[in-house]
């Protein structure tokens, strides 16, 4: 990808949610080399649960849900614009889905 006017100020590039550990990994515009982050309310995921994702960009975040259940914000700092993407490596058998809906209820 190619930064863009639609990006500002805003650093990051793009972002990912590890489920083995809950870590993030993000790389900037400034860096081709991925940044390795441990963040407060992490948690990995199983098989069979089913993992959220809820960005603000009035607010500049990205929080992650595991089971309806809100860990906290993963990433901030987020300006611009941004499409998803899901991948699953490993020798695990999974199903991903993306969809659009509503957070969970606190």
């Amino acid at each position: 990808a190619q930064r863009s006017d639609n990006w500002g100020d805003g650093n990051v590039h793009a972002c990912e949610y590890d489920c083995v550990d809950g870590g993030t990994r993000w790389i900037s515009w400034d860096s081709p080399f991925p940044r390795w982050e441990l963040w407060d309310g992490r948690d990995g995921c199983d098989a069979g649960d089913a993992v959220g994702m809820l960005l603000n960009l009035n607010e500049g975040t990205l929080a992650v849900y595991n089971n309806s259940r809100r860990l906290g914000v993963m990433k901030d700092g987020l300006l611009g614009s941004y499409c998803w993407c899901a991948s699953s490596v490993g020798d695990r058998e999974s199903a991903l889905t993306i969809e659009k809906c509503d957070p969970p209820l606190a």
